[in-house]
């Protein structure tokens, strides 16, 4: 290999390693970014959910509502239920929180209409399987304006291979308001796009059982991070070895 050519190889790689360096050290110090990001996001929610609750946001809000800035705004709500048109999410609730019932089991979410005509989805909370039906439970069909307290929730995210509702036996698993809102027959230009999760203690006999919410956030930035920042050191570890090597010449190494 002549001086030239060889020059040129390693002009060629090292402006490639350089390239690469900087994209590996922009992408650590991004995941740094959102790891500073998400852990004040963390801190802000867990202040949030201790605070007094405010009146549930109407109409007028929902336009400016910032999703970032309301989960688990601890809200309440006075209107009258339609039990008619409840929605039954199953989830498997291993660690009770809120009473004594556990177990594979429902969520019991119902539409509570307002006195002013809007409509918010409310979580009523957990039931166990044998009691997804009304008939089972009719003492939890409570009747006349209710006043409820509960946190805020958006809907869940939702994937390609995300499993489907059965809208014929009524079995959600994720939960999306405007799906819901549509099962429930409706107005989606009068439903909340959100729902609130009851606090616990306000359900008939401990049923349907309120505060189950999980509130947790996956924080996996830091480990991101160190992987780029991983790949950045090797690449200079590769890079040192490749271009000492080169430098040397064919003949130092023979």
């Amino acid at each position: 290999m002549t001086g030239s050519t060889r020059t040129l190889k390693i002009a060629t790689f090292t402006l490639f390693a350089l390239v690469l360096l900087c994209a590996l050290i922009a992408l650590g110090t991004w995941q740094l970014r959102r790891l500073e990001w998400k852990e004040q996001l963390i801190a802000d929610v867990n202040a949030r959910i201790e605070a007094a609750p405010v009146p549930a946001m109407g109409p007028d809000q929902w336009a400016d509502l910032s999703q970032e800035e309301s989960e688990y705004l601890p809200v309440t709500a006075t209107g009258t239920y339609n039990h008619d048109r409840e929605v039954h999410v199953w989830f498997p609730l291993n660690n009770p929180r809120g009473g004594d019932y556990g177990g594979s089991g429902y969520f019991i979410l119902t539409p509570l209409t307002t006195a002013e005509g809007w409509t918010v989805i409310v979580n009523r909370g957990f039931v166990p399987e044998t009691m997804k039906q009304t008939e089972t439970r009719p003492q939890t069909l409570v009747a006349g304006e209710q006043t409820v307290t509960g946190l805020v929730r958006f809907d869940e995210p939702e994937h390609w291979n995300s499993p489907r509702p059965d809208r014929e036996k009524n079995v959600w698993i994720g939960r999306q308001v405007d799906k819901m809102a549509g099962f429930m027959l409706l107005d989606q230009d009068r439903t909340a796009p959100y729902w609130i999760d009851l606090l616990s203690g306000q359900g008939v006999n401990g049923l349907p059982q309120g505060g189950e919410t999980r509130i947790t956030f996956r924080n996996a930035h830091l480990s991101y991070a160190l992987t780029w920042f991983g790949l950045a050191f090797a690449l200079i570890a590769v890079y040192g070895a490749w271009i000492y090597r080169s430098l040397r010449g064919p003949s130092a190494r023979s």
